[in-house]
C-alpha cells in the first residue's frame, strides 16, 4: 500500500507545490500510487493540470542534448479524458538543436503522434510499463513513424 503517510495520491498532490519536488521525489510519488489513485488524481481537473504541466515541463531538462542534437522531430502528445478538443489534452514536444522544446500550440506536422491515457503516460515515464507493453494492450496508439515512437524513451534520461 501507500507508504506516504497513509494520503492518497490526490490529497499529497493536492498539497504540494510541484515546482519544488525533486524528479525522483515526484518519481516515487507515482511509482507509490495504485492504478487507481492514479486515474482519480488525473479525473480531477486542477490536479491533472497541474501534474500534466509539471511532468511536460520537465522534459526540456532530462533530455539527452547529445540523442536530439542532430535531430528535427515534433511528437505530439494525446492524453485521453481531457477539456480539449476531441477530449484530449494535447502537448507537442519539438526535439532539435539539442533541446526539447514543449508546448500546448501544435504547429509543425508530428513526426509521430501518440494518443495514451494521463494515467498510462506517467507509468511510462516512471518506468513502470514499456511502450511495447503499452501498445500490444491497445493502451497505447501511435500515428506516424513506429520505429521513433519505440525510440523515443531512449532520448530522455528519466528520474528513478
Amino acid at each position: 500500500m501507500d507508504h506516504h503517510d497513509g494520503l492518497e495520491l490526490a490529497e499529497r498532490v493536492a498539497g504540494t507545490d510541484l515546482t519544488d519536488v525533486d524528479a525522483s521525489t515526484l518519481v516515487g510519488m507515482v511509482n507509490s500510487a495504485p492504478r487507481e489513485q492514479l486515474d482519480a488524481a488525473f479525473a480531477d481537473e486542477t490536479l491533472r493540470e497541474r501534474l500534466l504541466a509539471e511532468i511536460f515541463r520537465r522534459m526540456s531538462s532530462h533530455v539527452r542534448a547529445d540523442k536530439v542534437r542532430d535531430l528535427h522531430a515534433v511528437v505530439r502528445w494525446r492524453l485521453t479524458g481531457g477539456r480539449g478538443e476531441g477530449g484530449y489534452d494535447r502537448y507537442e514536444c519539438t526535439l532539435a538543436d539539442g533541446k526539447c522544446t514543449v508546448s500546448r500550440q501544435m504547429s509543425d506536422r508530428p513526426r509521430v503522434t501518440i494518443t495514451v491515457s494521463p494515467a498510462d503516460f506517467v507509468r511510462l515515464i516512471s518506468r513502470q510499463t514499456t511502450p511495447a507493453e503499452l501498445y500490444v494492450t491497445g493502451k497505447i496508439k501511435v500515428k506516424g513513424d513506429l520505429g521513433f515512437a519505440a525510440g523515443l524513451i531512449g532520448y530522455f534520461d528519466l528520474p528513478k
